[in-house]
């Protein structure tokens, strides 16, 4: 849980890979939130402030900024690939989006 996986998603006539927070998990259904780099998602609809990139490229981490979508969407475990070996969230992000995730989802 709380692993980044690419969503092979049909855009047009192409095939789309986008990196995914995966956040909870059925018997055939992952739930995911997606990474982007936008602070908005729409009319002022506002994405989740990572305090630090999750991506690392050559054994360090991206200055970039990173955002979540706060919608928490779910499709069949088929679509997603293995875990991404150079994604992961900071501690202080993993107790953020943990918390969040509890609320929305209901769980302890």
């Amino acid at each position: 849980m709380f692993e980044f996986r690419r969503y092979k998603i049909k855009q047009g006539n192409k095939q789309v890979k986008h990196p995914k927070l995966i956040v909870d998990e059925n018997d055939s259904q992952y739930g995911f939130m997606g990474l982007t780099s936008s602070k908005y998602k729409g009319r002022g609809h506002k994405n989740i402030v990572l305090l630090e990139n999750p991506q690392f490229i050559n054994g360090k981490r991206l200055s970039k900024h990173s955002y979540l979508r706060r919608k928490i969407e779910y499709d069949s475990k088929d679509k997603f690939e293995e875990p991404l070996p150079d994604y992961f969230l900071s501690e202080a992000d993993m107790i953020l989006i943990k918390d969040y995730v509890s609320k929305k989802l209901k769980k302890p």
